[in-house]
């Protein structure tokens, strides 16, 4: 009977807290993403995001099923992929991005720039065009955050061979060209790096914390213990991962701040000797514990019940033990 009563009351906060879709039409057939105010608008003060691809960005009722559920356990921020294969076009509609802001949500364009890693040498300036128009349009269409991901060389081959410092100066004048471009629309620039670029110094890739850092706003290291594959260690301590690869990125970092993907799938979680529930909390923990601005769970399979269970217990405890020492605090015993 108590757990009917608990279902029935949770269909009844989900109903209140989020329109249908009739409704969504309504909400937001008249606001454009584009009037939201620049100057009023609030970032998170930390990140607590998740990821979510096209198909979950653009379906109203899979987009409003992950609000629910993110809003009941904390997560303030929504990573939407919006690109719809290859389409040089932003998939993802102002009214969806209304949508987000409206129910207190930071949604963040990711655009995928090259695919597996830059392979082919050099880059029509086509390509690359396509790529800022995307981002373009989704700064048209309200995001305040343009993410993109995959902006680098690939690790296996390259079509011409390129020194380390040809990379570098290739990725970040890419880089300043879409910041000088987007300058008009004043949004920030987010770039996706390998978990293993904040603990070395030069990498095949072309990603280095020193160039990120002169271009972007926000770096967000991948620090999924799974592909640490080079050390058995790194693989199965989650926390000591992410604390370390966030920490060195910070201390790397003297413009952009840190915002650490972690691993919301259970890729050699097995390694680790822990449950998948703590293997989430850890990461969680470790983010906290390093000072960055925050992080994005990641699942490709958008699977994020158990994320979303451990995410609001975390918070939960954090915010009962802190009741408790304002407690004692008050009765003189600390």
């Amino acid at each position: 009977m108590h757990k009917k009563f608990i279902v029935l009351l949770s269909a009844v906060i989900i109903f209140t807290a989020f329109s249908t879709h009739s409704s969504f039409s309504e909400n937001t057939s008249e606001t454009s993403g584009t009037n939201i105010d620049n100057n009023s608008y609030q970032f998170p003060g930390f990140y607590k995001g998740i990821y979510l691809n096209v198909y979950s960005a653009r379906n109203i009722d899979r987009l409003t099923g992950f609000m629910v559920k993110a809003k009941e356990t904390g997560i303030n921020t929504l990573v939407l992929d919006v690109q719809a294969g290859k389409a040089d076009a932003c998939a993802v509609s102002e009214k969806i991005v209304s949508y987000c802001v409206q129910n207190g949500f930071h949604p963040v364009a990711r655009i995928v720039v090259f695919p597996d890693g830059l392979s082919k040498y050099p880059v029509s300036a086509e390509y690359i065009n396509n790529i800022i128009n995307i981002a373009e349009q989704a700064c048209e269409k309200g995001f305040k955050e343009i993410q993109f991901d995959y902006i680098r060389f690939s690790d296996i081959r390259v079509s011409k061979r390129l020194s380390l410092e040809e990379k570098y100066v290739f990725i970040e004048g890419f880089l300043q060209k879409t910041r000088d471009k987007l300058l008009k629309y004043n949004v920030k620039i987010a770039v996706d790096v390998f978990g293993r670029i904040p603990l070395n110094k030069n990498d095949a890739i072309g990603q280095k914390m020193e160039i990120m850092d002169r271009v972007a706003d926000i770096i967000c290291p991948m620090a999924y213990p799974s592909h640490y594959t080079w050390s058995n260690n790194l693989m199965a301590d989650p926390y000591h991962t992410v604390y370390i690869t966030s920490k060195s990125a910070k201390e790397r970092s003297k413009n952009a701040e840190i915002v650490t993907y972690i691993q919301a799938f259970q890729m050699k979680v097995q390694k680790s000797n822990l449950t998948f529930e703590k293997y989430i909390e850890e990461q969680i923990k470790a983010v906290h514990d390093s000072g960055v601005r925050g992080y994005i769970l990641w699942n490709a399979s958008q699977k994020y019940d158990v994320a979303f269970k451990v995410a609001g217990e975390y918070y939960k405890s954090v915010q009962e033990a802190l009741n408790l020492n304002s407690k004692k605090k008050a009765s003189g015993e600390m």
